[in-house]
């Protein structure tokens, strides 16, 4: 599952143990505080004290989101591991496509028409909360209409997290996927689902969850 190569990957499986047994009583699991989900900063201020997102909030700024992001609902923050993902399957991409080595794609190559549309995908005018969530998936549709599922799901293939219920998020493609998948489901139809490293902050103005690591921004 993501959420065991999420830990395995960032080196954090010390501090999960840790997480994990205080997590059983919250409305937030791995991360986050371990005693109150609650904040008096806003969604933007909270991100930007928070190094994970130094990055996420450059992309903001340049999108000119910084105002929706502290509006009400639900922001699905992902980290800098993300976006940094993201980066370098372009820069792998671009420099195929130039035959150029030494080309990168960076931040400065991204066009502010489709950053606002990729950043508003996950953005939800709904307080998308666990509380509301079960084993199946429920709906809801992004700023940009797009549609994504929420759900919980009970982890089974870890030591230190089996039964801990995780929350997931998955990009919607052509339909909610069956349960279980059939052995020959389409892998272009296949939703693209991650765990949800953090959830249940709320801020000043909403709600903030925070995608795994292993996302990568765009939904690429």
């Amino acid at each position: 599952m993501q959420f065991k190569k999420f830990f395995i990957h960032t080196g954090w499986m010390g501090l999960l143990a840790i997480v994990l047994l205080a997590s059983c009583r919250k409305e937030h699991y791995l991360g986050g505080s371990p005693t109150n989900a609650h904040t008096d900063l806003s969604t933007y201020d909270y991100l930007k004290a928070n190094p994970l997102f130094d990055t996420l909030i450059l992309l903001i700024d340049k999108a000119g989101l910084k105002e929706m992001v502290n509006g009400q609902g639900t922001f699905v923050a992902p980290t800098d591991y993300s976006i940094k993902r993201f980066l370098n399957t372009r820069t792998t991409e671009l420099q195929k496509q130039t035959n150029n080595e030494n080309i990168k794609y960076t931040i400065d190559s991204l066009k502010v028409p489709e950053l606002r549309d990729s950043l508003m995908t996950y953005l939800f005018d709904a307080g998308i909360q666990r509380a509301g969530l079960s084993t199946e998936t429920t709906v809801f549709k992004s700023k940009v209409n797009e549609q994504f599922g929420f759900k919980i799901i009970y982890a089974q293939d870890d030591v230190i997290s089996a039964g801990v219920p995780l929350m997931y998020m998955s990009k919607i493609i052509n339909g909610v996927d069956p349960s279980p998948l059939p052995s020959d489901f389409p892998d272009t139809d296949k939703d693209k689902e991650y765990v949800l490293q953090t959830t249940g902050i709320l801020t000043k103005n909403g709600v903030l969850h925070v995608l795994s690591n292993a996302h990568t921004f765009y939904w690429k």
